[in-house]
């Protein structure tokens, strides 16, 4: 039975959980440099995005940790003592965050990913200004101060919040606020949001949204709405394009405008990302209360009166 507990554990370990995690950090800053290519390149040929591949990735690690808390959740129920198995594994929560800012050097040179990041912000949010020396250093982190500069209408500290940060990290808050934009419409509507309420989603965010960026096109704000309520995307010419940087402020900021329209306030970002973990590990229970339930469902029932006195219903 231990030889067997150990050998499980041993599969558990050998999931490559962190591998996964680091390809997706270097995805993300990969989009984020494929988004410069883009910008800067003459050629207008498509490119593809990776943001698709990372969401991928963060997935199929989501899927190994789920795999080993399974298996740990096994040797619990045939028998053995807690104490002999081992912690679930947290650090890969870590691992999944985007890294740290990576500053350019110094010295003068051709435009950078940095600059390219920072005058997008500048133009969108048509204020200008001097570039802290430090800002955010997870897409998290950076998602809660933009909130709270959005839910105080203060454009200029929008635009320095966000210029201080690496462009990994900014761009993340495509990803980082789909969650939270989904729970905060539904929320504001009752009920998990879909077409018919993207109109009235769409009023409670707009006022914020062209107040502290107006330069945005309204288009990109309406593709987030109507992927937040699962309604079909706005249509667009097939030569239209947007630009990278557009889809993350914009996430960002409708995070903040929904929170003010549900009256809460930025330090309930933290209260709702919760709420969204224990949905996520409800449902994850549930599945897995689910599995064994049609598990002991599939085995044969012993009735009386077969050999050793029981036969299989």
């Amino acid at each position: 039975m231990h030889a067997l507990a150990y050998r499980i554990q041993e599969v558990g370990e050998e999931l490559p959980i962190g591998q996964v995690a680091t390809a997706a950090d270097r995805l993300r800053s990969a989009n984020g440099l494929l988004a410069w290519v883009m910008q800067a390149s003459a050629t207008h040929a498509p490119a593809p995005t990776l943001t698709a591949a990372g969401e991928h990735l963060d997935h199929a690690a989501g899927a190994m940790l789920a795999a080993r808390e399974a298996l740990t959740g096994y040797l619990l129920s045939i028998g053995l003592p807690r104490d002999a198995v081992p912690p679930p594994d947290r650090d890969w929560h870590a691992a999944l965050a985007p890294a740290a800012p990576r500053r350019p050097p110094a010295a003068p040179g051709p435009p950078t990913l940095t600059h390219f990041w920072a005058d997008r912000v500048e133009v969108l949010t048509d204020d200008s200004g001097r570039h802290p020396d430090k800002g955010a250093e997870s897409t998290a982190d950076l998602l809660h101060r933009c909130a709270r500069a959005v839910i105080d209408e203060d454009r200029t500290r929008l635009r320095r919040e966000l210029v201080a940060v690496d462009p990994a990290v900014g761009l993340g808050l495509s990803a980082v606020a789909a969650a939270p934009l989904r729970f905060l419409a539904a929320e504001l509507v009752g009920h998990p949001p879909s077409t018919p309420d993207l109109p009235g989603v769409r009023r409670a965010a707009l006022r914020r949204v062209r107040t502290l960026l107006p330069a945005v096109e309204e288009v990109v704000v309406d593709e987030l709405l109507a992927r937040t309520c699962h309604a079909p995307p706005p249509r667009r010419e097939p030569d239209e394009r947007t630009h990278p940087v557009d889809a993350a402020v914009v996430a960002g900021v409708l995070v903040g405008a929904l929170l003010a329209a549900n009256g809460r306030d930025a330090d309930e970002l933290a209260r709702v990302t919760e709420e969204l973990r224990k949905a996520e590990e409800q449902a994850h229970n549930e599945d897995q209360i689910g599995f064994l339930v049609d598990r002991r469902r599939a085995q044969p029932r012993l009735l009386p009166g077969s050999e050793g006195g029981q036969q299989r219903a």
